[in-house]
């Protein structure tokens, strides 16, 4: 893996280390709320039923992520990705103003399952450009862009935003502050940073796979 953080590789596969920085920029994104989600449900829109509200956005956010990965064999994973993190900047604005368990499954639907949808068509597109003989090497530079970079950035984020939260719960004697709704927005500004690597993915070549040196 330390092979493939030179930057003689990087400038060898420019489109594959622009794909894996979308994907840290998607993975941050969903850091930001992620952590909280259950919490906010409970404790800020005191919603007992959550575990309900849980299975119903995960059932629906399963459904949209099989028929977005039919789109994704049809049209390409490229011209994928960019609407569906519409549609998901979508859903964490309507997470922002959802209040009761039924606009709160529908958002969360939508949030969840686009998430699940970029996510697909950005693991298309890693794997397509992963060089010959290199997929361990590429298998952990997904690591660092899937799950190192967004666990440090996102959380962090998401902190600050409810840094100043006036609600306040005690948990294992440790007072806690109660996330508010501006992790959505936050975690949608967020997400709107991957027109950084789309736009420059446009503009770049798709060059012939070559071993990085």
């Amino acid at each position: 893996m330390i092979n493939g953080l030179r930057p003689t590789s990087v400038r060898a596969n420019p489109r594959l280390y622009l794909t894996l920085a979308a994907w840290a920029v998607l993975g941050s994104s969903t850091q930001v709320f992620i952590p909280y989600l259950i919490i906010y449900v409970t404790r800020f829109l005191r919603i007992d039923n959550y575990p309900i509200v849980l299975a119903a956005t995960l059932i629906g956010a399963a459904v949209v992520g099989v028929l977005g990965g039919r789109v994704i064999d049809r049209v390409g994973a490229d011209r994928t990705l960019l609407p569906a993190m519409g549609c998901y900047v979508v859903g964490l604005l309507a997470m922002f103003i959802a209040r009761n368990p039924l606009t709160v499954i529908a958002s969360g639907i939508v949030v969840l399952g686009f998430f699940m949808v970029g996510g697909a068509a950005l693991a298309v597109a890693v794997r397509n450009l992963t060089p010959p003989r290199r997929a361990g090497e590429v298998q952990g530079l997904r690591m660092i862009a899937m799950v190192l970079i967004p666990m440090l950035v996102g959380p962090w984020i998401g902190a600050a935003v409810i840094s100043g939260a006036a609600e306040t719960y005690v948990e294992l004697g440790v007072v806690r502050q109660v996330p508010t709704p501006w992790i959505f927005p936050a975690a949608a500004a967020v997400a709107v940073l991957i027109l950084i690597p789309a736009r420059l993915l446009r503009h770049t070549p798709t060059p012939d796979l070559m071993e990085s040196r």
